[in-house]
């Protein structure tokens, strides 16, 4: 008796019905919208998170400099800021839970930053985004989303099943970052690419991001037109002419990246080393 092969696609139909199934289910449906309901709260607190985060940036840049008499900030100005900003942000990663935030050296991919961890993220991001130390609150607002949803997530009770908690806590940090980027694809398409994940998994996750974030993005631009508040926002004071690229372009584009690549990799093992040596300081 001989058993007749499986047909090829047998395997892409089991793997669509089992898609089909979970996105049609009752709980991936309460997941969704829950993901909208957590959409409004997320994007309002990271709302007034950036907002605070600029007013700060104003004063130590502008009004403070004017106050004590200079048009703009001399070429020292932020010397004093930096140490500062070190003075301020020792204490709360070696002492507060969650060390100020996930490592920059790792990128995006990681766990998400917990309620628990929550609080010395916010604290160090409002110690170093207004004096200068990093340039940007992408890494802040996705702990403040995934913090966040984890807590709703608990104080609800809901927290039993791992993978559930880990879409939450992905959406909630779409939903946080599409509100500086103006909108709910690029922050899906990048929070999305830090997880790394392809196939049903990505269909699964990416519908509760985009909702997510979709829901943050418009709040987020609402309130701000309602409230009248500033939040900052980045623009070219002048843009240069449009310029074809020419053999020259790539006879010294490619070697610098290639430089850039190196120099890239050389800082993510020097940050690695200086990780590993602080901890061991940290638990001396």
């Amino acid at each position: 008796m001989t058993t007749q092969p499986a047909p090829a696609n047998a395997v892409p139909d089991r793997a669509e019905q089992s898609l089909r199934h979970t996105l049609l289910s009752p709980g991936y449906l309460r997941l969704l919208l829950l993901c909208v309901l957590l959409g409004v709260p997320i994007a309002l607190a990271c709302f007034f998170f950036v907002g605070l985060q600029h007013e700060l940036q104003h004063w130590v840049w502008t009004a403070l400099p004017e106050a004590v008499g200079y048009d703009d900030p001399p070429w020292w100005w932020p010397l004093p800021a930096l140490v500062l900003a070190g003075l301020i942000l020792a204490p709360i990663v070696t002492r507060m839970p969650g060390g100020g935030g996930h490592l920059p050296v790792n990128g995006l991919g990681g766990a998400p930053v917990g309620p628990r961890a929550l609080p010395g993220a916010v604290l160090a991001a409002l110690a170093t985004l207004p004096l200068g130390v990093v340039l940007g609150p992408e890494a802040p607002l996705m702990a403040v989303g995934s913090g966040l949803a984890l807590l709703a997530v608990r104080r609800a009770g809901a927290d039993a099943d791992p993978r559930a908690s880990a879409i939450l806590a992905t959406a909630g940090s779409t939903a946080a970052i599409s509100t500086i980027l103006g909108g709910p694809v690029v922050a899906a398409v990048l929070l999305i690419e830090g997880a790394g994940l392809g196939g049903a998994q990505l269909v699964a996750l990416l519908l509760p991001c985009l909702l997510a974030s979709a829901t943050g993005a418009l709040v987020f631009t609402g309130f701000g037109q309602w409230t009248g508040l500033k939040i900052g926002a980045l623009a070219l004071r002048d843009v240069p002419p449009s310029a074809a690229p020419d053999a020259g372009d790539f006879l010294w584009g490619v070697p610098t990246a290639a430089l850039i690549a190196v120099l890239v990799t050389l800082a993510r093992e020097l940050g690695r080393r200086t990780v590993s040596w602080t901890r061991q300081r940290t638990a001396v």
